[in-house]
Protein backbone atom coordinates (compact mmCIF):
# COMPACT_ATOMS: atom_id res chain seq x y z
CA UNK A 1 0.00 0.00 0.00
CA UNK A 2 1.34 3.42 -0.80
CA UNK A 3 2.34 5.54 2.31
CA UNK A 4 1.12 8.56 0.65
CA UNK A 5 -2.49 7.04 0.80
CA UNK A 6 -2.10 6.10 4.23
CA UNK A 7 -1.15 9.44 5.47
CA UNK A 8 -3.59 11.19 3.17
CA UNK A 9 -6.60 9.12 4.87
CA UNK A 10 -5.26 9.29 8.49
CA UNK A 11 -4.96 13.27 8.11
CA UNK A 12 -8.20 13.91 6.57
CA UNK A 13 -9.61 12.38 9.49
CA UNK A 14 -7.18 14.35 12.34
CA UNK A 15 -7.45 17.58 9.94
CA UNK A 16 -11.12 18.18 11.31
CA UNK A 17 -9.73 18.32 15.36
CA UNK A 18 -6.87 20.33 13.89
CA UNK A 19 -8.30 22.96 12.24
CA UNK A 20 -10.59 23.96 15.08
CA UNK A 21 -7.42 24.57 17.16
CA UNK A 22 -5.82 26.33 13.71
CA UNK A 23 -3.14 23.64 13.61
CA UNK A 24 -1.44 23.21 10.10
CA UNK A 25 -0.86 19.52 9.60
CA UNK A 26 2.31 19.04 6.42
CA UNK A 27 2.74 15.89 4.72
CA UNK A 28 6.43 15.47 3.53
CA UNK A 29 6.53 11.89 1.51
CA UNK A 30 9.48 10.82 -0.08
CA UNK A 31 7.85 10.34 -3.52
CA UNK A 32 10.29 7.62 -4.75
CA UNK A 33 9.33 5.20 -1.70
CA UNK A 34 8.21 1.94 -2.71
CA UNK A 35 4.67 0.24 -1.23
CA UNK A 36 4.78 -0.41 2.42
CA UNK A 37 4.16 -4.26 3.36
CA UNK A 38 1.35 -3.56 6.16
CA UNK A 39 -2.66 -3.25 6.78
CA UNK A 40 -3.51 0.33 5.76
CA UNK A 41 -6.58 0.61 7.75
CA UNK A 42 -4.47 -0.35 10.53
CA UNK A 43 -1.43 2.00 10.25
CA UNK A 44 -3.91 4.46 9.25
CA UNK A 45 -5.32 4.04 13.32
CA UNK A 46 -1.85 4.36 14.03
CA UNK A 47 -1.06 7.84 12.38
CA UNK A 48 -4.70 9.04 13.22
CA UNK A 49 -3.84 8.17 17.13
CA UNK A 50 -0.63 9.94 16.76
CA UNK A 51 -1.94 12.64 14.96
CA UNK A 52 -4.34 13.03 17.93
CA UNK A 53 -1.92 13.46 20.65
CA UNK A 54 0.10 15.87 19.13
CA UNK A 55 -2.84 18.13 18.13
CA UNK A 56 -3.96 17.59 21.97
CA UNK A 57 -0.01 18.58 23.33
CA UNK A 58 0.18 21.61 21.13
CA UNK A 59 -3.05 23.98 23.12
CA UNK A 60 0.54 26.31 23.88
CA UNK A 61 2.30 25.89 21.05
CA UNK A 62 4.42 28.46 20.03
CA UNK A 63 4.38 26.75 16.22
CA UNK A 64 1.06 25.44 15.54
CA UNK A 65 2.14 22.87 12.64
CA UNK A 66 2.86 19.26 13.02
CA UNK A 67 4.90 17.22 10.41
CA UNK A 68 4.13 14.10 9.13
CA UNK A 69 7.37 12.44 7.28
CA UNK A 70 7.98 9.55 5.60
CA UNK A 71 11.42 8.30 4.51
CA UNK A 72 13.10 5.58 3.56
CA UNK A 73 15.23 4.11 6.01
CA UNK A 74 17.96 1.46 4.53
CA UNK A 75 17.07 -0.86 1.91
CA UNK A 76 13.94 -2.45 2.61
CA UNK A 77 12.56 -0.12 5.82
CA UNK A 78 10.14 3.04 5.52
CA UNK A 79 10.09 5.66 8.54
CA UNK A 80 7.04 7.51 9.94
CA UNK A 81 7.55 10.04 11.65
CA UNK A 82 4.64 12.36 13.32
CA UNK A 83 6.22 15.51 14.35
CA UNK A 84 4.43 18.29 17.15
CA UNK A 85 5.88 21.22 18.39
CA UNK A 86 3.79 21.64 21.66
CA UNK A 87 4.87 21.10 25.66
CA UNK A 88 6.76 17.88 24.51
CA UNK A 89 6.59 14.86 27.09
CA UNK A 90 8.78 15.42 30.29
CA UNK A 91 12.09 13.36 30.12
CA UNK A 92 10.66 11.36 33.79
CA UNK A 93 7.47 10.02 31.36
CA UNK A 94 9.53 8.99 27.92
CA UNK A 95 10.32 5.43 29.02
CA UNK A 96 6.61 4.96 30.37
CA UNK A 97 4.18 6.12 27.10
CA UNK A 98 4.05 3.28 25.91
CA UNK A 99 2.84 0.81 28.80
CA UNK A 100 -0.40 -0.30 29.35
CA UNK A 101 -2.92 1.88 31.36
CA UNK A 102 0.02 5.57 31.70
CA UNK A 103 -1.33 8.61 30.56
CA UNK A 104 -0.58 12.27 31.06
CA UNK A 105 -3.83 13.45 29.93
CA UNK A 106 -6.33 13.60 32.72
CA UNK A 107 -8.99 12.11 30.59
CA UNK A 108 -6.81 9.54 29.40
CA UNK A 109 -7.28 5.41 29.39
CA UNK A 110 -3.81 5.16 28.76
CA UNK A 111 -4.38 2.44 26.01
CA UNK A 112 -3.81 4.25 22.60
CA UNK A 113 -0.03 4.07 22.20
CA UNK A 114 0.36 0.45 24.09
CA UNK A 115 -2.28 -0.56 21.06
CA UNK A 116 0.25 1.47 18.41
CA UNK A 117 2.82 -0.17 19.47
CA UNK A 118 1.46 -3.83 19.33
CA UNK A 119 0.10 -2.91 15.60
CA UNK A 120 3.83 -1.62 15.01
CA UNK A 121 5.13 -4.59 15.88
CA UNK A 122 2.59 -6.76 14.27
CA UNK A 123 4.15 -5.63 10.97
CA UNK A 124 7.46 -6.20 11.97
CA UNK A 125 8.12 -2.64 12.78
CA UNK A 126 8.97 -0.66 16.26
CA UNK A 127 7.54 2.21 17.43
CA UNK A 128 9.60 5.44 19.58
CA UNK A 129 9.20 8.22 20.70
CA UNK A 130 12.10 11.09 21.45
CA UNK A 131 12.02 14.93 22.66
CA UNK A 132 11.72 17.58 19.37
CA UNK A 133 15.52 18.80 18.90
CA UNK A 134 14.03 22.00 17.15
CA UNK A 135 14.01 25.06 19.30
CA UNK A 136 10.16 25.16 19.63
CA UNK A 137 10.35 21.98 21.62
CA UNK A 138 7.26 19.36 21.46
CA UNK A 139 7.54 15.57 20.56
CA UNK A 140 8.64 12.96 18.08
CA UNK A 141 6.89 9.53 17.30
CA UNK A 142 8.33 7.74 14.63
CA UNK A 143 7.58 4.11 13.46
CA UNK A 144 9.25 1.83 10.66
CA UNK A 145 7.43 -0.49 8.56
CA UNK A 146 8.63 -2.86 6.07
CA UNK A 147 8.93 -2.17 2.49
CA UNK A 148 6.95 -4.41 -0.16
CA UNK A 149 9.86 -5.32 -2.17
CA UNK A 150 9.62 -7.94 -5.17
CA UNK A 151 10.97 -10.77 -4.84
CA UNK A 152 14.82 -11.49 -6.64
CA UNK A 153 14.31 -12.78 -10.24
CA UNK A 154 16.74 -15.72 -9.30
CA UNK A 155 15.09 -16.62 -6.03
CA UNK A 156 11.76 -17.08 -7.63
CA UNK A 157 12.91 -18.92 -10.89
CA UNK A 158 14.57 -21.28 -8.66
CA UNK A 159 13.45 -24.90 -9.17
CA UNK A 160 11.78 -26.50 -6.45
CA UNK A 161 13.18 -29.30 -4.34
CA UNK A 162 12.20 -32.63 -5.02
CA UNK A 163 12.34 -35.80 -3.02
CA UNK A 164 13.76 -39.04 -4.53
CA UNK A 165 11.17 -41.80 -5.03
CA UNK A 166 11.10 -44.50 -2.32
Amino acid sequence: TPAARIVEDAIAFAEIEAAKKRIAIVADIDPSLPPVDADPILIEQVLLNLLKNAIDAMDDAVVPRIDVRVRRLGAATAEFAVIDRGGGIAPEHLASVFAPFFSTKSDGMGMGLNICRSIVEFHHGQLAVERNPEPAGGTVMHFTLPLALPEPAAASAAPAMELPPR
